[in-house]
């Protein structure tokens, strides 16, 4: 038995997916949350990425700026019925500082946090006596 809501369901049930599709795209751009703070001489960024192996992720530099970039496959073979994470993330940090791009530049992964640690250019700390 055919009602007039079967059709109804149907473009409710597509216009979900487009809505769930544009929700991943702009999360590709939020996403990850950052908290960012300077630590004895070092700008520390704290980027949430639960998710992500951390072979996958990727983190660049520059002058005024550092990139996370990461990716991950989607599960095959289930019938997702709901898809909110994103599947790649691009993320550029202005720093409010320049980098001292002749020091080391560390990064680390635990837990589903990205932790990048950068020394800032110029930075002198001051002994007090």
């Amino acid at each position: 038995m055919t009602t007039i809501y079967g059709p109804l369901k149907f473009m409710a049930d597509e216009f979900m997916k487009n809505v769930n599709d544009r929700a991943k795209e702009v999360l590709t751009y939020l996403y990850p949350p950052v908290r960012m703070y300077e630590d004895n001489g070092e700008i520390v960024i704290e980027a949430d990425m639960p998710g992500f192996d951390k072979k996958d992720i990727k983190v660049t530099s520059s002058k005024m700026s550092i990139e996370i970039s990461a990716s991950r496959k989607s599960p095959e073979n289930v019938n997702m019925l709901l898809d909110q994470r994103p599947d790649k993330i691009w993320k550029s940090v202005r720093l409010p500082v320049e980098l001292d791009h002749d020091a080391a530049i560390s990064a680390k992964y635990t837990s589903g946090v990205l932790y990048v640690r950068a020394p800032i250019k110029g930075l002198k700390t001051v002994k007090i006596e």
